[in-house]
């Protein structure tokens, strides 16, 4: 995508549609798909503003799920905080001590995402952009990058999350599969994929009853059609899958609600939900060469409110590429960003900044922001480091509007960028 000159506005490339740009929020929706959903995004937002899950004050959110501003639902959210305490020692161990690219889909107000962007880099993506969705914090506070896109269509490049968490949201995609697909599509191949707080039921009978249930609550509440957007989920979606293979970890939290089920099951009561987490570990696709390349390390120079890149143009397109090469046996990807800019460009760099991993076409890429003794840079339309490239320094204030690869890139400088008020 490219932005679109004059406005706040991203232009695809490929179908050439226009998707706007508010609050610091790209609303990636097909056009077709968007009126449908901002009427649901609104009914939604009405009924939840009525259950006490929503609040007009800004504060409720930033207090989640620690505090509930409201006091309707206090018992409620202490779960909730119970669940993100195990999430986040769960995290800390498999991070171990590196920050991690972390998708969090149907992420409602962006309260976990708020509090995971303390240790890990975040992206937040759910339908409602609104103000109580993804503008829920407002972007002077927020710490998260957003995007509005659907569960079954995740406009994100290949291989670019360590994690990709559904909180309390898989119950709500419209097709289950195609996010699975999209899923593993977006995961790195060593990744994990976390399903949690989501009500899943042991059989096709008890979800047929909560599905029931869920229309009858909508239609009291007014907005009847609100209950098509409840799938729910069954314990055998998890099971022997072709994609993912997961594991079933930790019971509920609210121990005495769960006695109470099962002494109900066993008196020959109706099955009710369990609230399990699901940590999925994508498997290798048939046809899918999961053979990793040499890694790829870059460093991004910027100067004068431009950033250096290698200008490539061949029949049928225009490319850029930061300046850097392939990570040598032995090497760290830092060990290769300096020699590959000493090699190609005669500069000695001093790392400041790590962007990345990103992976492209089964290649590891880091980048590092970095200086360099100004006097030495290359002028502009100089000779890169091959005939069929030239230096071009880029207006770091148009990034959006080239093609540089890998695509997530671009959004974390123009974040990092924002955020250290360099634009």
């Amino acid at each position: 995508m490219t932005k679109n000159a004059g406005a706040r506005a991203l232009l695809c490339q490929t179908c050439h549609t226009i998707f706007v740009v508010s609050g610091g929020i790209p609303h990636l929706l097909k056009p077709d798909r968007a009126v449908a959903l901002e009427k649901f995004c609104t009914q939604y937002d009405a009924v939840r503003l009525q259950e006490g899950w929503a609040n007009e004050n800004p504060e409720f959110y930033l207090q989640l799920p620690v505090r509930d501003l409201s006091g309707r639902h206090v018992k409620e959210w202490r779960l909730r905080a119970r669940s993100f305490e195990w999430l986040e020692k769960w995290l800390e161990k498999f991070a171990a001590g590196k920050p991690l690219r972390v998708l969090e889909v149907g992420a409602g107000s962006g309260w976990m995402s708020q509090k995971l962007a303390a240790h890990h880099q975040v992206l937040a993506c759910d339908v409602n952009a609104g103000r109580h969705g993804l503008s829920a914090i407002p972007p002077a506070q927020r710490q998260f990058m957003a995007v509005q896109a659907g569960l079954d269509c995740l406009p994100l490049a290949g291989r670019s999350f360590d994690m990709i968490i559904a909180n309390a949201s898989l119950h709500y995609a419209p097709n289950r599969e195609i996010f699975f697909e999209q899923a593993h599509r977006a995961l790195r191949p060593s990744g994990k994929l976390i399903v949690m707080d989501s009500p899943v039921y042991p059989h096709q009978k008890a979800l047929q009853a909560a599905q029931q249930r869920t229309r009858a609550y909508y239609a009291q509440a007014g907005f009847p059609e609100l209950a098509q957007n409840y799938g729910g989920l069954l314990d055998e979606h998890f099971e022997r899958r072709p994609d993912f293979h997961f594991v079933r970890r930790r019971r509920d939290f609210a121990t005495a609600a769960l006695f109470k089920k099962i002494l109900r099951e066993k008196l020959g009561g109706e099955a009710a939900a369990r609230f399990p987490v699901f940590i999925g570990e994508p498997r290798a696709l048939p046809n899918e060469d999961s053979q990793e390349s040499t890694p790829r390390a870059g460093a991004l120079i910027m100067q004068n409110g431009k950033l250096l890149t290698y200008h490539f143009q061949d029949e049928t397109q225009h490319y850029w590429r930061i300046p850097g090469g392939g990570v040598e046996e032995g090497e760290t990807p830092e060990e290769a960003a300096r020699r590959e800019l000493h090699e190609e460009l005669g500069l000695n760099i001093i790392l400041q900044q790590t962007f990345g991993p990103y992976f492209l076409s089964n290649k590891e890429h880091w980048y590092f922001l970095a200086k360099a003794e100004p006097e030495k840079l290359p002028e502009e339309n100089a000779t890169g480091f091959e005939e069929a490239c030239t230096v071009n320094w880029l207006p770091l204030q148009k990034l959006a509007e080239y093609d540089i690869q890998p695509p997530g890139l671009k959004w974390e400088v123009a974040e990092y960028l924002s955020r250290n008020k360099m634009l």
